[in-house]
């Protein structure tokens, strides 16, 4: 008789995951796995072109090639050279570097120290979303088709200030709503 309890499993070594602290994720069948990324991507697309109002050309690190930030200490420098700096010598026509932003996503909260949403004034009538309700404050609007929290929380990777990675968090809670309204 095993002791061993089979209460969720490992991942397997052949997926070649960056971190040790990535979890491996999956779904039953091509439509969730579908509709999860559909969804991602409706929400990466939201928070670049609504939250930070910035209309840039951005690239998804694959989920398997992902760190956190227990990673640093550990990970091979060559990794950024591998996955996040290799195209960041490309130049426009004046000289200047082109930015070429990447992204990913995370579930580990260490990595998304910020908290960001569309702040706009809201009449005290108007009873859509999520609000900062503390006095004086101006009320916060984001995401109202969603019943999420009313922030995108993210973290960066810099280079002399600019971000040139996000970190783009999201709950196993979300990805699970996904799949329930399939």
């Amino acid at each position: 008789m095993s002791n061993e309890i089979d209460i969720i499993g490992i991942r397997s070594e052949s997926l070649c995951y960056e971190s040790d602290y990535v979890p491996f994720i999956s779904f039953k069948n091509k439509f969730q796995k579908d509709a999860v990324e559909k969804y991602i991507l409706e929400e990466v697309d939201d928070f670049f072109k609504n939250i930070l109002r910035k209309n840039f050309f951005q690239t998804q690190i694959p989920y398997h090639k992902i760190i956190t930030k227990s990673d640093f200490i550990a990970i091979d420098i060559s990794y950024f050279y591998e996955n996040i700096f290799y195209d960041l010598g490309e130049r426009d026509k004046n000289g200047k570097l082109k930015p070429k932003i990447k992204w990913g996503i995370t579930f580990d909260e260490k990595c998304v120290p910020i908290r960001v949403a569309n702040q706009y004034r809201i009449k005290p009538e108007e009873k859509i979303g999520y609000f900062d309700r503390r006095e004086g404050r101006p009320r916060l609007q984001y995401r109202s088709h969603n019943p999420y929290p009313p922030y995108r929380q993210y973290g960066t990777i810099d280079i002399n200030g600019e971000p040139i990675f996000y970190y783009l968090q999201f709950t196993l809670q979300e990805i699970l709503d996904v799949i329930e309204q399939l």
